[in-house]
């Protein structure tokens, strides 16, 4: 090979795109053989494929030198056959290009399947580039020879015709036109790599932040359901609190019937106390007599037309260690949720609420407008849903094959990718199913639309060179970036009253724990809103709505942001306080906490005046203060709600301390 100067180097790049282009389309079809690939469509992957080989392959020719090696191996056998000198000369050629131009092809191609896999399971990124590419190696290397030993006898004939025949006018013009149509092509070569990057890193945030706000919603709507559940659970066991409640039996013919009346009275009343702390459609107590005591609705006796009522919800609770059961659809009653509770061996508490009443924990994230959540009992029959028709239904069958039998343990969570769902499945305290899927190919549309259009302007880039590039990736990345952000706000803060989600809350108000010292000192606190129920029956759910977005605007204007504000559910809110590092004594703490509740107070007064005149809303607030170990998140709360509940209990619009002898 005496070829010398821009012939040499003309033959060298048109070498290198011929032997690119053929092992590009060969590689293709080899991997497209292999049924668990997962390419896009064959010719477009075929084009990547060529492109990327060609990139390389030029890169290879002009600056790694390969064609030194073949001569100087030339140079030391010292052959004159000119077809032996060829066969020898293609050698260190071909090895190299085949092991360079497919090790790194293969590698751009594995990298891209790799930011695909869920991160939770991706194997080692070297040994999946190691496992696809030395099965192609051998192959590359026979197939770069065979070009070689054909084509570059042809490729030097051809080149020495147009040198020859041309003067140097015309050898600069096809210079030119040589150095532009590289420049052109490598410019397309590069920018289609960079875009189709772009594009699959865009498609993998996008499933990931997609995938964190469909669990965030689901976890949010696990908390609301079990919180709305506990309170249903924690309401009817206040029964507990006297024998005279539990423990009079009134198929017991040994008492008179003064006694049975008085007894009975006395339930009632408790019943009805205790029932007004929630909107029930039933409340009372059930003998095995099927004696009723408080209020059982038409609805519930008409489901059993021989008026045994007790046997059948007997047997729903059946051999359960803690006497209680849950029910949905019983006899076909889809319009009720019930709790069963045994009193004592002949007695029953049944309450019961309207399924409708789930709307005000159901959560729907804005950027997720195509989001379908369902309730489901462990059976997998919908209790509530987003879509009201399924009520009462079975889950569709694509949900039921993707969750399976994935979960039995309370508070356990799952996130499932399915190529057309994103699922993410959370399991309640009492055993039911949270499920939200949103379709992916919705949510990923934007990003099929982009690949062809970035396609399409990198075509556009040997003209327009690196500015269109720049802008297409600016283009690119804004709107994710914006999405992005978008999403992580919705996931954090409680879009109605402007604080934090329960889950945010929680999980900021644990750091804090984790990170408190002995001797540090903090308070929680729990508020609720008294009769605000009477707000929503009254003026309805939007003016309960704007009750709740201002009183959320008055504790942000009330609290420094040092200071945790969420909102747990419904009209329930909780404040976090540490003690400020330059005053950390418990009496600082206190004078601040105790400030910030009058000033609660009053404030509340002022600006739901006409409520309180109309309804008669006030606030009460339980205060939990901590300067010991590190408590859990759990124990601050719940002797932060018993204070609030001995709020309540004493009369309401008020705050009370925690202490001992309030268990």
């Amino acid at each position: 090979m005496n070829t010398k100067g821009k012939e040499y180097h003309s033959i060298r790049i048109m070498m290198a795109v011929i032997m690119s282009t053929v092992m590009g389309v060969i590689s293709s079809f080899f991997v497209a053989q292999n049924p668990n690939a997962n390419i896009p469509a064959f010719p477009l992957f075929c084009l990547l494929n060529v492109t990327e080989s060609i990139v390389v392959g030029v890169f290879i020719a002009l600056f790694i030198p390969l064609d030194k090696l073949s001569n100087a191996l030339v140079s030391r056998i010292k052959i004159k056959n000119y077809a032996l000198h060829g066969m020898v000369y293609a050698i260190p050629l071909s090895i190299g290009n085949g092991i360079l131009v497919s090790g790194i092809v293969i590698f751009v191609n594995v990298f891209l399947s790799y930011l695909r896999i869920n991160p939770a399971n991706r194997p080692p990124l070297l040994g999946m580039w190691a496992s696809s590419c030395l099965p192609l190696l051998l192959p590359m290397i026979g197939i770069s020879y065979v070009v070689s030993l054909i084509f570059t006898p042809l490729v030097i004939k051809l080149f020495s015709v147009i040198y020859r025949n041309t003067n140097n006018a015309k050898k600069l013009k096809y210079f030119q036109i040589e150095v532009l149509v590289i420049f052109a092509a490598v410019i397309v070569a590069i920018t289609i790599v960079m875009d189709l990057v772009i594009v699959e890193k865009s498609k993998a945030t996008i499933k990931g932040k997609v995938s964190d706000l469909v669990a965030a919603n689901s976890r949010q709507i696990e908390l609301n359901i079990d919180s709305y559940l506990e309170r249903m659970k924690t309401t009817p066991s206040l029964l507990f609190s006297d024998k005279a409640y539990y423990e009079y039996d009134a198929t017991d013919n040994s008492i008179d019937t003064y006694d049975k009346v008085k007894n009975e009275e006395l339930i009632k009343n408790r019943i009805v106390d205790i029932g007004l702390m929630n909107n029930y459609s039933d409340f009372g107590i059930i003998y095995s007599d099927n004696h009723k005591v408080g209020w059982i609705s038409n609805g519930t006796q008409n489901l059993y037309s021989d008026g045994d009522i007790y046997n059948p919800l007997s047997e729903l609770i059946g051999n359960n260690p803690d006497q209680e059961a849950w029910g949905f659809g019983i006899n076909g009653d889809i319009e009720r949720i019930y709790y069963l509770k045994r009193v004592n061996e002949h007695a029953i508490l049944v309450s019961s609420v309207y399924t409708r009443e789930l709307s005000s924990v159901f959560v729907y994230p804005e950027q997720l407008d195509n989001i379908d959540i369902w309730l489901t009992d462990k059976d997998g029959r919908i209790i509530f849903s987003s879509k009201a028709n399924d009520i009462g239904d079975i889950i569709p069958e694509y949900i039921d094959k993707a969750v399976g039998h994935r979960l039995s343990q309370a508070g356990a969570s799952s996130a499932i990718t399915t190529k057309q769902h994103f699922i993410n499945v959370n399991i309640c305290a009492n055993g039911w199913n949270v499920i939200c899927a949103v379709p992916a190919d919705i949510v990923l549309k934007e990003t099929k639309n982009l690949r062809t259009f970035t396609i399409r302007i990198s075509v556009l880039m040997s003209i327009i060179f690196v500015l269109a590039g720049l802008l297409i990736i600016n283009r690119i990345s804004e709107p994710i970036d914006d999405m992005v952000s978008s999403l992580q706000y919705k996931a954090e803060v409680d879009k109605l009253s402007g604080v934090m989600n329960k889950a945010t809350f929680q999980e900021e108000t644990e750091k804090r724990l984790f990170f408190k010292e002995n001797g540090d000192h903090c308070a929680f606190i729990m508020m609720d809103m008294d009769n605000f129920k009477r707000v929503n029956d009254k003026h309805g759910h939007s003016y309960g709505d704007q009750v709740i977005i201002k009183f959320g605007k008055m504790l942000r204007g009330l609290f420094d942001e040092d200071t945790l504000i969420g909102r747990l559910g419904g009209d329930e809110f909780a404040i976090f306080i540490e003690a400020r590092k330059d005053n950390s004594d418990k009496e600082g703490l206190e004078k601040k906490v105790t400030e910030g509740l009058n000033l609660i107070m009053e404030r509340f007064e002022e600006v739901f005046k006409e409520e309180k005149e109309d309804c008669k809303l006030s606030v009460s607030a339980g205060v939990y203060y901590e300067s010991g170990k590190k408590p859990s998140f759990s124990e601050i709360y719940e002797k932060a709600d018993i204070a609030l509940y001995e709020s309540k209990h004493a009369g309401k619009s008020r705050y009370t301390v925690y202490t001992e002898e309030l268990k």
